[in-house]
């Protein structure tokens, strides 16, 4: 009876070994790498035919080398202001942030994201300060790819490459081709990115 349980004690300690070692070679439930970050979002782009730059900020969980989160980020016309301009054309929006980074525990890796959202364009080409000018609606995707550098374990540093598609503009002499186009992004994000000691 001994000799019985010893081999059923054996033969169930062998199962939950096997079981074990099959877990960690799943997909979902190998160890995943889990973090979170905060960013800050800055963008170079055409609006218009004018070369302007867009700030904005973002959150994100962070799973092995993919992240999920969600941004804002908007365009205001700071040089139509200073030089006395009542006139103004200004794009806002914000919604959600995925990315995929390859090879994120190298000092230099790629790095790629898509920001999915909605937001508004506002529009107001009369010099006078009390006409209510335009707003429209729009939907926006800004796929974008490039390289991150590691800076510190809680700090990276994002240069990349884009284009912004615009939909939904209607105000007059304006279409969704003159908020669209290609820019270029610069992406500090700060935070744990859940890689281990040995990944460095």
């Amino acid at each position: 009876m001994k000799k019985f349980s010893s081999i059923l004690l054996g033969l169930i300690f062998m199962l939950v070994s096997i079981s074990v070692e099959g877990q960690e070679e799943t997909l979902f439930d190998r160890g995943s790498s889990v973090g979170g970050f905060m960013g800050i979002i800055t963008e170079i782009g055409s609006i218009d035919g004018e070369t302007r730059s867009s700030i904005g900020g973002g959150i994100g969980l962070v799973i092995d080398n993919m992240f999920l989160g969600a941004y804002g980020i908007g365009s205001a016309d700071y040089e139509r202001w200073i030089q006395g301009d009542n006139s103004y054309i200004d794009i806002a929006h914000g919604g959600l942030w995925l990315g995929y980074n390859y090879k994120t525990y190298k000092l230099y890796h790629l790095y790629s994201s898509v920001k999915l959202g909605w937001g508004a364009v506002g529009i107001d080409t009369d010099r006078d300060i009390f006409r209510n000018g335009d707003v429209d609606g729009i939907f926006v995707v800004t796929p974008e790819v490039g390289v991150e550098l590691n800076i510190a374990r809680w700090f990276r540093l994002a240069g990349t490459l884009g284009y912004r598609i615009v939909d939904g503009v209607e105000s007059d002499g304006f279409t969704n081709s003159d908020f669209s186009g290609v820019n270029m992004g610069i992406t500090l994000r700060f935070g744990w990115f859940g890689r281990k000691r040995g990944d460095y």
